[in-house]
């Protein structure tokens, strides 16, 4: 018998019948989608934070390491249990010179680093690291260094200086002389416009300091802390710890780091890890508040639809209750349909929303995503939840029916 009704029901009313399920479908579409990207959404954004500074500083520690880092140690920076997460790192030595224009002279900071190395590492992909890997934002004229004896000047340094693309400028240190030519002027607003940028080889043995270096910056893709990631490692459990260990904080990046640096300390660098975490929480905040509103959106429309739907059939429900129906068969008439109506929108909104995640995906980020399985179940709940919270005022219209009043006319 319940059958046959709602056979009939489907049969006699099949525009409020679209209506219902294109209001699912859409619900359900959308929540997919959202939820598909929000993954996305924060992995990329990661990414492309990555672009505005390194967020780890590897400095010598204070125990050992005789003030320096050791420069044969970087290849194991890729060799870490993070090592994917890590995106560049490049390494710096810092020296005082003497510095020597033409007629003029200048006392500065010459800074020795890899600009774009590739670094080969057994049992690994190539990678490039260095400057350009890890400080994109620089605002450079001209380019970087190819050779031995080229080099960059800070744009402050440089107007000191009276130099411009191809001047040439003599170092001296520890009384040796090793002379540059100026292929590029880098502007940052920062204190790189006060320093003398060149291969670190050069300045290694410029300082006669072969093999050192002063500070490695890390840039690496992390998860926003939360208070768990900023509980003291030293004070956690076992199971704890390997819970930390094995999250993508900052801290426990760093930590992984650090341990393949003999004589380090890794340190996150606050200012840019707490902005980026607190900027990828909001945003996945503002994800699942789209989401919602979507979902609510979809159960006002459902809401409508039966509304007057159940305008339309309060005859035959009012027939229902004088022959004697009570309300669970009469809940069990009307969200059968709506139940029937939401497993179909929610399987036409997990394709459709699928779909609505790679277009976003593209257009956005440039790049392909196809929604997980696991975001099918998620559809289906979230096609239920529509359906039976569009149905709660219906249903309790439903209730209210006088069977005398309405078969009197």
């Amino acid at each position: 018998m319940l059958f046959r009704i709602l056979k009939n029901s489907f049969l006699k009313r099949p525009r409020s019948i679209f209506l219902v399920f294109l209001s699912i479908t859409m619900g359900a579409a959308v929540a997919t989608s959202f939820l598909g990207i929000a993954g996305e959404i924060s992995h990329k954004m990661s990414l492309e934070l990555r672009s505005y500074g390194a967020n780890i500083l590897l400095e010598p520690s204070a125990v050992e390491g005789g003030g320096f880092l050791r420069e044969v140690d970087l290849p194991k920076i890729k060799t870490v249990f993070w090592k994917y997460n890590i995106t560049g790192f490049t390494p710096y030595l810092f020296g005082l010179v003497d510095l020597t224009a033409g007629t003029k002279h200048e006392r500065a900071v010459i800074t020795g680093s890899w600009f774009y190395k590739q670094l080969l590492v057994e049992g690994e992909e190539p990678s490039f690291q260095g400057i350009q890997v890890i400080a994109p934002w620089w605002e450079l004229q001209g380019g970087m260094p190819q050779d031995a004896d080229e080099a960059v000047v800070g744009a402050s340094l440089a107007r000191r200086l009276g130099v411009v693309l191809g001047s040439r400028v003599v170092a001296l240190a520890r009384g040796a002389t090793k002379p540059f030519r100026v292929v590029g002027i880098v502007t940052t607003g920062g204190y790189e416009e006060e320093q003398f940028f060149a291969p670190l080889v050069t300045v290694q043995s410029l300082l006669g300091k072969m093999g050192k270096l002063s500070r490695v910056l890390v840039s690496a893709v992390t998860v926003p802390m939360d208070a768990f990631g900023k509980k003291d490692p030293a004070a956690m459990s076992k199971e704890e710890y390997e819970k930390w260990y094995c999250t993508a904080y900052v801290t426990s990046v760093a930590k992984n780091v650090e341990e393949v640096m003999a004589g380090s300390r890794a340190k996150p660098i606050w200012q840019i890890a707490s902005a980026e975490g607190a900027l990828l929480t909001k945003l996945n905040s503002v994800v699942l508040l789209l989401t919602l509103l979507a979902l609510g959106a979809s159960a006002i429309a459902v809401s409508t639809s039966l509304m007057a739907s159940m305008a339309e059939r309060s005859p035959e429900i009012a027939l229902m209750k004088a022959i004697g129906a009570d309300r669970l068969q009469i809940s069990a008439i009307f969200l059968g349909e709506t139940l029937i109506i939401s497993l179909a929108g929610g399987i036409v909104g997990y394709l459709l929303g699928d779909q609505l995640a790679a277009l976003i995906s593209q257009s956005v980020f440039n790049s392909a995503i196809k929604s997980p399985l696991w975001l099918l179940p998620t559809a289906m709940v979230s096609a239920f939840a529509v359906a039976l919270a569009g149905s709660a005022a219906p249903l309790r219209r439903a209730f209210l029916i006088e069977p005398v009043k309405v078969l009197k006319g």
